[in-house]
């Protein structure tokens, strides 16, 4: 069954008034209604970016179908699907339509109209919240396309776009949880006239903040990696009698890499397993020779073939035509998937070198002369690969 503030079926309780029984704060009450109507009716900047965003989920919907990033994409999309259906505007300007205008006036809206209002009011918190953790998500994994380079115009455009919803959700949460902490003093204040609204046994949350758990609210919408090494920071924050954090810094990384250091030792005198069944230690007798360290790519070195050294003429000003820019891309394609220092886009990753390989072959099929092919050659050239260094 449904929580009461995830319900979507729920009408509203029938518009009535009764005689107010004690004093009651009706300029409190009116304030806080027309300072939760004056906020809503000013949402269009929220409205504008849910627009965009959903005009952006239709046009790429089949290309980045698969992508993790996207699908949180459209579960922003979703939640603000939500807020629009809920229209909680209208229900508080139905609210304050029967509110006093006159501190004199003696009738008041009933308990079972604030308690619809303080039920909207817990669902216009929750989606909004939900907004804020999927916005989140969403860009943690854009902004980490960002840092790598990868699809830069897909990547800051949503995450932009995102971390303006998501602006926009939190303070919307805060302003939710200040209207709820007003308007619920006012439940027990009210006069109950007709049938009940809530069920015996709902009740509703006194302190909302608390019952979202707000106060950890930096923790939501982040991920539990599995391979994650907890450190422990209140060793980086002391400082010593000279105010001097930097070197507790450089001592606590200097502990680290001892701890390292010892795994590692330690586990190359642990035993080698030859097999599932069979396994020997390592004599660690200081007198036996163990053979020197070497780097993995030194190890493979030595399985090469040796060939005669060829001296290899590659270089960006040899491009002067079709066929010298045929020959340069072959030569490097070749030199990147050989790992050769020679290769010119080695600190080029994957997707930065297929960004620059495109254009370079679609010169080859273009009817220009050798003179404007030269000209274009080095402008990617510098634009794609001079200017990530």
């Amino acid at each position: 069954m449904l929580d009461l503030w995830n319900d979507s079926s729920i009408l509203p309780p029938p518009i009535n008034t009764s005689p107010r029984d004690g004093k009651v704060d009706v300029k409190q009450l009116n304030y806080t209604s027309k300072s939760i109507i004056k906020v809503l009716s000013k949402q269009s900047p929220l409205h504008r970016e849910a627009a965009i965003l959903s005009r952006f989920l239709y046009k790429f919907d089949k290309k980045f179908r698969n992508d993790i990033g996207y699908r949180n994409l459209k579960k922003v999309n979703t939640a603000l699907r939500r807020y629009l259906v809920l229209n909680f505007l209208k229900d508080v300007e139905t609210f304050a339509s029967v509110l006093p205008k006159d501190v004199e006036e003696i009738y008041l809206p009933t308990r079972q109209m604030l308690e619809y209002i303080l039920l909207r009011l817990i669902t216009f918190t929750k989606i909004m919240l939900r907004v804020s953790i999927c916005s989140k998500q969403a860009a943690i994994f854009y902004l980490n396309r960002v840092k790598r380079g990868e699809n830069h115009w897909m990547s800051l455009m949503p995450y932009a776009l995102v971390s303006r919803i998501w602006s926009m959700s939190v303070v919307l949460v805060q302003h939710s949880c200040n209207w709820y902490s007003n308007l619920f003093p006012f439940r027990n204040q009210l006069k109950f006239k007709g049938l009940p609204f809530l069920p015996e046994s709902y009740n509703l949350p006194t302190d909302l903040e608390k019952w979202l758990d707000l106060k950890n609210m930096e923790n939501f919408g982040r991920f539990e990696w599995s391979q994650q090494k907890t450190i422990n920071f209140e060793s980086l924050i002391i400082e010593d009698n000279n105010g001097d954090t930097v070197e507790n810094i450089m001592k606590y990384v200097e502990y680290v890499n001892k701890d390292d250091s010892l795994e590692e030792k330690f586990e190359q005198e642990n035993t080698v397993k030859l097999n599932d069944s069979e396994s020997f230690k390592v004599p660690t007798d200081k007198t036996v020779d163990h053979g020197e360290v070497i780097s993995r790519d030194a190890f493979k070195k030595l399985f090469k073939p040796t060939v005669a050294v060829v001296e290899i003429h590659h270089y960006a000003e040899r491009v002067t035509n079709k066929d010298t820019l045929q020959q340069f891309i072959n030569t490097e394609e070749k030199l990147r998937n050989e790992e050769n220092g020679l290769s010119l886009t080695s600190h080029l990753s994957f997707m930065q070198w297929q960004a620059l390989k495109t254009p370079l072959v679609s010169l080859l099929g273009s009817l220009s002369n050798n003179r404007k092919i030269e000209k274009k050659f080095l402008k990617v050239w510098k634009e794609k690969c001079l200017d990530y260094k």
